[in-house]
């Protein structure tokens, strides 16, 4: 009999998010749903900038019988011990979604003030705050480094951002409970306040059912979403693909079924039927939006009622242009960024109905207590590079025009190694202007080696050199004076125009027949 003992270590942020997203730090469906309010965020990071200490994660990992038949089920050399975050799941799921700047989670830091917030339109219009998603990001840091200058001000600013940027570094306390029984670790759980809110009775009850099920997510869920993972769907985690499994378990139920009130073989059954889903999702990815991997597609929970409805009819019965169209204005009007688990509860109802995409399409439309038209402004393009709705609305815009590399005029369709390119190179701007230069209506899809071949070239030079078909696939205004860095705010509001209307050309043929 192996002996319980508790392992003190540390992990890093950076480390903890990737074991999280790739399914080797689980958190359990069974708890509670996402709770922390948004001011926490910039709090929390607040904290970790100024190394102040934060609480310990508590996890749990056991290779009890119940992991036997996982172990046998993972090659050896992948084998990776799956363990349960038991308590810190607000600070992981917080740090996760900072990391990728997706579903409602976005905070903006100020350099001269130092400074952690939440955007609002005072931010959005102030240059010195920035979002901490560009910091952490490898290119934006450089990018923003570079524009500090030598100046005693640009070096303490540089400083600041490096400061940020370090906050992946941080090691985080991690005290994880092995070969303790599950019950155990519950109870340890039941002693421990986060920010004020205990694990409710029934939670704890349910999680004491759902220890049946651990070698489920080590031999299912982790093995698939390092596959997933490793093809370039990097935001997929496990509570996508539980919340899928959960809607697959019971298609036609009136309400989410956790997956903890099932047997252990529904559960599998539900399981495959999820893996078999996903991949159909994944075809209607590639098929209608032209994308193999998720480096435009900002969030994973955009997929999860896609894969609810790939799981419940069969292919002659969906509308897979209709489907993506959805995806498309979901991203655009940042369906998730609100209370992303209430959203995907409405959308999965919707999921359940006989015209699915009706009641996928009503919360899109529902404006408080105004109706929104459906339909792409030019003014969903003016955001920055951190809007990452208006970066994949602007490639559904390209894309549905036969986008085509700027370089070599070849289409851009199904690849890997997509990059972006300023039209208008951020380093032709004074110092003061080059962040505006990092909007959208700047930015063009190319490959990487195009990116790297235009360099900072003048765009009155190389655009002229561009087939007038190529640049109407990027949405590019032809107005050959508006090329100029000097006229940039005209060739920007021009290009958002494009952008707006390619974009609703796009609904027009995705939903052709259906009122928007």
């Amino acid at each position: 009999m192996v002996e319980a003992r508790l392992d003190h270590k540390k992990l890093k942020v950076r480390e903890v998010v990737e074991e999280y997203q790739r399914g080797r730090l689980v958190i359990p469906e069974f708890q509670r749903d996402y709770v922390w309010k948004k001011s926490n965020a910039p709090l929390l990071l607040d904290s970790l900038y100024k190394q102040w200490p934060i609480s310990s994660l508590l996890v749990w990992q056991s290779d009890d019988a119940g992991h036997v038949e996982a172990r046998r089920a993972i090659p050896k050399p992948e084998y990776r011990p799956t363990r349960w975050l038991i308590d810190g799941q607000q600070r992981v799921i917080t740090l996760s979604r900072l990391s990728h700047g997706d579903e409602g989670i976005e905070v903006v830091f100020n350099g001269q003030t130092n400074e952690f917030q939440r955007p609002n339109a005072a931010t959005k219009q102030d240059k010195n705050w920035v979002s901490v998603h560009q910091i952490w990001d490898r290119d934006g840091y450089r990018t923003l480094l570079r524009d500090c200058g030598e100046t005693p001000r640009g070096r303490q600013l540089a400083e600041r951002y490096e400061r940020v940027h370090a906050i992946q570094n941080y090691e985080i306390p991690v005290v994880e409970m092995i070969e303790h029984q599950f019950s155990d670790a519950v109870g340890a759980f039941k002693r421990i306040n986060t920010l004020g809110i205990r694990l409710r009775t029934q939670d704890i009850e349910s999680a004491q059912v759902a220890a049946k099920h651990s070698g489920f997510i080590r031999a299912g869920v982790a093995p698939f979403l390092q596959e997933l993972h490793s093809e370039g769907f990097v935001r997929l985690n496990v509570m996508h693909l539980f919340r899928a499994c959960a809607f697959v378990a019971h298609p036609d139920g009136g309400s989410r079924t956790p997956l903890h009130k099932l047997e252990r073989k529904h559960v599998d059954q539900a399981w495959d039927a999820t893996k078999r889903a996903t991949r159909e999702a994944l075809s209607i990815l590639r098929s209608e939006l032209g994308l193999v991997d998720m480096s435009v597609l900002w969030s994973g929970s955009l997929l999860v009622p896609v894969i609810a409805i790939c799981a419940r009819t069969k292919p002659r019965e969906r509308t897979p242009r209709q489907l993506a169209g959805w995806m498309a204005l979901a991203a655009l009007h940042h369906r998730y960024s609100g209370s992303t688990e209430t959203a995907l509860d409405e959308d999965l109802r919707a999921c359940r109905a006989d015209d699915p995409i009706s009641g996928l399409l009503r919360p899109l439309r529902n404006n408080g207590k105004s109706k929104r038209v459906l339909r792409a402004r030019p003014e969903h393009f003016g955001g920055k590079l951190a809007d990452r709705s208006a970066l994949f609305a602007a490639w559904v815009a390209c894309r549905h025009r036969g986008v085509r590399d700027v370089l070599t005029g070849g289409k851009l369709l199904l690849q890997k190694g997509m990059d972006r390119h300023h039209l208008l190179p951020r380093a032709l701007f004074d110092a003061n202007r080059r962040p505006d230069s990092d909007t959208i209506a700047n930015i063009a899809f190319v490959t990487a080696g195009a990116n790297r071949s235009l360099g900072d070239d003048d765009p009155g030079q190389y655009l002229a050199s561009v087939r007038e078909e190529v640049l109407k696939s990027q949405c590019v205004p032809l107005q050959r004076t508006l090329w100029d860095v000097r006229k940039a705010d005209k060739f920007w509001e021009q290009r958002r125009v494009l952008l707006a209307n390619a974009f609703n050309e796009f609904l027009d043929h995705q939903f052709e027949g259906r009122r928007l």
